[in-house]
């Protein structure tokens, strides 16, 4: 669980049902309720607290969407010459934060297929990477570069998955594609925004960390299984064609599972 305790929730009684549910799942002898409906009354919590609509495509340039600012790590600083924080609409929406962590993995994307004028375009540098001693350094150095230093645990959320996924890009033997990248960091993301407040000051009574293990486990493979889609392209798409694919799939998950359960 890690951070429970480090962050008081949304302020809001959004989560009140959800927190209920999760109580039910987690906390209760005898029959819990199935894994569906408290990712329902989760997600529901989550589209009262986010906004839901997805941004036209090209709305969050990928170059646009990194901080200005340098960021070490390990040695490796971003190229000055990459975009300022920008791209349009404000970062606290679902979409928004996706449209930035996406960026991110087509960075890891970009560095798996040896692509240096993506890189580039990314104020990332193909040498500079290569010299970092293991791909989680590469995978922290993206992160650090184009999503700049967590300022609040939704920040943090985004970091995680964002390199959850950019080690799936790396480490995978087969390259995934980029429906697959969409997907497995939307689920990664809607999982670690979730986790937040499932780990905040806001829980009514304490979940043994065993229970909670068991039954977040069971909410992070419903959420991945149920975003999983039948793929019928197989041509890999540019970093923007990833930003606005994890937007729209981001903007979507809200409704997807948030119906009243």
């Amino acid at each position: 669980m890690g951070t429970s305790g480090a962050y008081g929730g949304s302020g809001a009684g959004a989560w009140d049902a959800a927190h209920d549910v999760y109580q039910q799942a987690a906390g209760q002898p005898g029959s819990p309720p199935p894994v569906e409906k408290v990712v329902a009354a989760l997600m529901a919590a989550l589209r009262r607290t986010n906004r839901a609509t997805a941004a036209a495509p090209g709305s969050y340039a990928a170059a646009a969407t990194a901080p200005a600012r340098g960021s070490a790590s390990g040695g490796y600083t971003r190229s000055s010459t990459a975009g300022s924080a920008g791209g349009g609409g404000s970062s606290t929406g679902l979409g928004r934060r996706a449209a930035r962590g996406a960026t991110a993995v087509g960075g890891a994307q970009a560095y798996r297929t040896r692509d240096a004028s993506a890189l580039a375009d990314l104020g990332l540098d193909l040498a500079a990477l290569d010299a970092l001693p293991s791909d989680r350094a590469r995978c922290a150095a993206i992160a650090d570069a184009l999503l700049g230093a967590p300022a609040h645990p939704e920040d943090a959320a985004l970091k995680a998955a964002a390199i959850q996924t950019m080690m799936d890009a790396l480490k995978n033997t087969d390259e995934l594609s980029s429906e697959e990248l969409v997907e497995r960091f939307t689920a990664n993301l809607t999982y670690e925004l979730v986790l937040v407040e499932l780990t905040s000051q806001r829980r009514a009574a304490a979940v043994r960390p065993k229970d909670a293990a068991k039954t977040e486990t069971r909410i992070k493979k419903y959420i991945r299984a149920s975003l999983r889609t039948a793929r019928g392209r197989a041509e890999r798409l540019s970093t923007q064609g990833l930003v606005d694919g994890a937007d729209a799939l981001a903007s979507r998950v809200i409704n997807i599972f948030g119906r009243k359960p």
